[in-house]
């Protein structure tokens, strides 16, 4: 196991795997196996399974007119189960590698990264390029926050 696990981008790659076995229709296949992969969580594992096989009927309904914000917001969803998951027990990690199949893309986790926080009526819009705000921050509209002293 990693020591700097991050849970979200393995979660994200598992789903990812998932969802397109979901769609190709072979979920069947790799069900046993995930539902093996679930086990640390005992009696819990079956609802965390139905929630998966819930998933794999919506997706296989919609894999002929597929409505992309139901999509996201589904993927999202396991996205966050699957990483609760993996937050609870990070040494089944290697576990859900080995589960998922070698052309599996691996999400980037390097490279900048962008924040955007209490951002309610304004647009966050990030382009390729340096998002490099020095030892400062990026204010836009309000006043610095003022250093703690």
């Amino acid at each position: 196991m990693d020591a700097d696990l991050d849970v979200m981008a393995v979660a994200t790659q598992g789903v990812t795997a998932l969802v397109t076995e979901m769609v190709r229709g072979g979920w069947e296949v790799i069900r046993g196996a995930f539902a093996g992969f679930l086990r640390r969580d005992g009696p819990a594992a079956d609802r965390q399974l139905a929630l998966f096989d819930e998933a794999a009927q919506t997706l296989a309904r919609g894999a002929d007119a597929p409505d992309d914000q139901d999509r996201r917001r589904l993927e999202n969803r396991m996205v966050l189960q699957l990483a609760a998951y993996l937050d609870r027990f990070p040494d089944m990690a290697d576990e859900l590698r080995a589960l998922l199949p070698e052309d599996t893309p691996v999400p980037q986790t390097h490279g900048p990264l962008l924040n955007a926080q209490d951002n309610r009526y304004s647009q966050v819009v990030q382009s390729l390029g340096n998002v490099d705000a020095g030892s400062g921050g990026i204010n836009y509209g309000v006043p610095p926050r003022q250093a703690e002293a």
